[in-house]
């Protein structure tokens, strides 16, 4: 055969194996979703459960929280004078937060922006900010608190 008769019939399988190679690809992350942890709320529904370093436990309110939720909470916390910071060790995420332990109100704008948190709590640690489910004082997400050095 001569050469120019091999490129196009190389040229064809290589597309083919490109897209068999494309559709495993889909195919295995599809299958590794299913594998995700997942969370069952109150209302029954199972969600996926966020990562840890997210700073959510899972969804708040059906909707979890958006690395710009968690900026607004950490901007709207900080700029309440005088809050408390709780000298207690913080507990973990999806952890009961202990009953000594006060909680403050959620800043409005911050519930304005992002009313799926109206009703939870927040306490401030040295190093975080917990959003807390005031009913059961479950830690629902946990926001870093990031101090720049002098």
């Amino acid at each position: 055969m001569p050469p120019l008769l091999h490129q196009p019939l190389l040229r064809r399988a290589a597309s083919v194996v490109a897209m068999l190679l494309c559709a495993g690809l889909i195919a295995g992350a599809e299958a590794g979703l299913g594998m995700m942890a997942r969370h069952i709320d109150e209302d029954g529904v199972d969600t996926a459960v966020m990562d840890e370093t997210t700073g959510s436990v899972g969804p708040i309110g059906g909707v979890a929280l958006s690395d710009e939720d968690r900026f607004h909470i950490y901007e709207g916390v900080m700029r309440i004078p005088d809050t408390p910071v709780s000298d207690t060790p913080p507990p973990e995420l999806a952890s009961a937060l202990p009953g000594d332990v006060p909680m403050q109100d959620l800043p409005l704008s911050v519930i304005r922006q992002i009313p799926q948190v109206e009703g939870h709590k927040f306490v401030k640690f040295d190093d975080r900010i917990l959003v807390v489910a005031p009913a059961t004082r479950q830690v629902v997400a946990m926001i870093p608190r990031y101090k720049l050095m002098p």
